[in-house]
Order: structure tokens, then sequence, then C-alpha cells
């Protein structure tokens, strides 16, 4: 009994990969945007078949069919670094990849059939797998990744599984001189090493999983905090904004900017909804083009823009609603080519405390703004009575 259990127990390590791999295949069908999960799914299950069959086998057997299992290896490590290499925006390079699996499965070839030498065997296969994983690396750390705990575990840890697979077979004979051992899938020292990678599998699988439930959230918060049609900010994801830098930022160094855009119902019933749509899209894409990255844009609905901006005065803040004003009246996004123009309300806003307010004084700016003709910029006093005044500036639609 204890020596079916020895000789069975290894088999956790390649069932445990299936389980890996139907996890990441439940990912995948779930998520069909995400295809790494796919590679990285082919790659565990490649990996578990081979793995299985030589726990089972004897030397005699090893031998035989260590080109289909050599094949097999190969074949998981270059779809697992494929699927790491995906995920962070970079894809294995085919050549390099058929190169390494090629030579590799001649080695194996040739000290299996031509020559049975098991240590050969264990160290071609294990710096082929390690150099097609290490395919992966320049697109890893090579490009611009997001620097979250997540993400940094994850690259260290594939970069130990890289130097795992390439140093194992030096590791082994340092420590029980193996390459002449009868005893390889039965040694003790081969089981720790099965546990070892087992546990960095499921060390890589708890990273992946812990990365994408953090990516899924800030889509989800993306999401919940833009417009769908612009992609600006919404009202909502505006205020918990706005309210935050006005705790934390200097005083009265903010300016809030209301936008209209003028006779919108007009493009609507002579265009159609979908020109009205390109409009907002326009409009959005101008509105975030003429301001600085560090400033708050924000569709409120309809056809109603809010802004806020760093900025020291009354005057400034004008002068870059004109300018802006001056941007939309220049654009031609209707199907017959004919300009729109917006109309703006200013002021300036000091605490958290005066958003409401200043919100309330903007609009009515706007609002005076259409009274008065639209397609122009009026400053409203802010509330502590510091005024702007700015020339009247006409267009007709």
């Amino acid at each position: 009994m204890s020596a079916t259990a020895e000789q069975y127990f290894p088999l956790v390590v390649p069932a445990t990969s299936l389980l890996l791999r139907l996890a990441l295949l439940a990912g995948w069908r779930s998520l069909r945007d995400h295809r790494y999960l796919l590679w990285l799914a082919a790659g565990y299950i490649c990996t578990a078949f081979p793995l299985a069959a030589q726990i089972l086998m004897d030397n005699a057997r090893l031998a035989t069919w260590s080109v289909l299992t050599g094949a097999l290896y190969c074949a998981g490590s270059w779809a697992t670094a494929q699927g790491f290499a995906l995920r962070a925006g970079g894809r294995v390079p085919v050549p390099a990849a058929l190169i390494i699996s090629l030579i590799t499965l001649f080695a194996l070839f040739c000290f299996s059939r031509l020559s049975d030498v098991l240590g050969a065997r264990i160290v071609f296969l294990n710096l082929g797998m390690g150099l097609l994983l290490a395919l992966a690396l320049p697109a890893l750390f090579g490009r611009k990744q997001p620097d979250t705990l997540f993400e940094r575990l994850l690259r260290r840890t594939y970069l130990l599984l890289v130097a795992y697979a390439i140093l194992r077979p030096l590791l082994a004979w340092l420590l029980a001189g193996w390459f002449t051992s009868s005893g390889l899938p039965r040694s003790g020292l081969w089981l720790w090493m099965l546990a070892f990678n087992l546990l960095l599998n499921l060390w890589l699988l708890f990273l992946l999983l812990g990365g994408l439930a953090q990516q899924l959230m800030g889509e989800l918060r993306h999401e919940r905090n833009h417009d769908p049609l612009t992609l600006l900010l919404n009202r909502r994801a505006f205020f918990e904004i706005a309210n935050q830098r006005l705790q934390h930022g200097p005083a009265n160094h903010r300016a809030l900017l209301a936008c209209d855009v003028d006779h919108f119902k007009q493009v609507n019933d002579t265009w159609g909804h979908a020109a009205g749509d390109n409009v907002l899209r326009q409009v959005g894409v101008l509105l975030q083009q003429m301001t600085r990255p560090g400033d708050l844009v924000a569709r409120f609905g309809g056809e109603e823009f809010v802004l806020l901006l760093r900025c020291a005065d009354p005057a400034t803040a004008a002068r870059v609603a004109e300018r802006i004003r001056a941007g939309i009246s220049e654009m031609h996004c209707s199907p017959a080519k004919q300009t729109i123009s917006a109309s703006f309300g200013v002021t300036m806003v000091a605490t958290a405390d005066d958003l409401e307010s200043a919100l309330e004084r903007a609009d009515l700016a706007v609002y005076q703004a259409k009274r008065e003709g639209r397609n122009r910029v009026i400053a409203s006093p802010s509330q502590d009575g510091t005024d702007s005044i700015l020339p009247i500036h006409h267009c007709t639609l």
C-alpha cells in the first residue's frame, strides 16, 4: 500500500495543473477579450500530460517517449510565454520559439534514440523550456506596465520561474548527482522539486487572478465614472473627484466652467441623433485637448459640460473659456459641415462647500449668455465678489 501511495502521490502535481487550466478556461469563457488566459490554460494542460506520463514510466520508457513528451513540454512553455507576453501587450517571436523548440527536440532524439544519456536529456529539456519561457521577458520588463503590487510580484515571480527552469538540472546534479541515477522519477529530491514547481505555479495563478480581479475592478470603476458616449467624467464622478481636490488643494486657485452647446435640439431634429452624438463626442475631445491633464472635464447630461480648472484668477479662467469657445466655433461636425457654437459661464470656486453654489452661478451665467445671443463667455461673480469682464462674441449656427 505504501509503495502504491509513493508511486501515485506525485500525480497530484499534474492533476493540479489540470485544475488550474480549468480555472483559466472558466475565466476566458467569461472574458473573451482576455485571450492570454486561453494561452496560459494551454500551457498548463500541455505540461500536465507529459508530467503525469513520466511519473508512471520507468527509465526505459522515458527514453522511448522523450521526444513526444519533450514536444509537449516545449509547447506548454511556449504557450505560457505567449500568454504572459500577450498580457503585457507583446508577443513571443515565433522564429526564436521554433528554433529553440527544434534544437531541444533534436537533442532529445540524439540522447534517447542514438545514445541513451539521461543527464543530457534533462539539461537540454530544461534549458529549452527555460529559454522558451524567457521569450516573454522583453514584453514583461521592456514595456511600461502598471506599477501595482500584483504586477511587480507577478513579473518577479515569472523571472524566478525562468531562472528555476534553466538552473534546475544544475541544482539536481549538485545536490544529488541525478544524471546517472536510475531512480530519478522516484528520488526524494525530485519530489521536492515537483512540490516547489507546484507551489510556484499556484502562486503565479494567485497573482494572475488577483491582477485580473484588480484590472476588472478598475474597468468597472472606469465605466461607473465615465460617460459612455464622450468618455468624459460623469456627474457623480465629477463631484467625487472635485470635492477631494478642493478639500486638499490650494484655496482660490480653481475655476469652474459650464459649457452648453447652442441649438443642440436643432442639430438632432435636422440631422438626427447620430449627428448629435457625433457633435457631443467631438466637443468632448476638444475640451480634453484644450485643458491640462490635471483638470477635470465632465459631461453632466445632454449637451451640458462642466470643467474644473487649476486657475489663479477669474481673468485667466475667462481667457481659457474664450479659447475653448473659439475652438468649438471652428468645428465642422454636422453632416452639412456647418459650424456649431457653445455658451460658457465662468466662476471661481474656493472650497468644496462652495462647489454647489459655484455650479449654480456658472449655470446662471450660461443662461445669461443664451439670452444675450449665445456663443459667448459670461463671467459670474465668485463667492467673494470678484468678477471678470469679457467682450461679447457673436456667431450664428
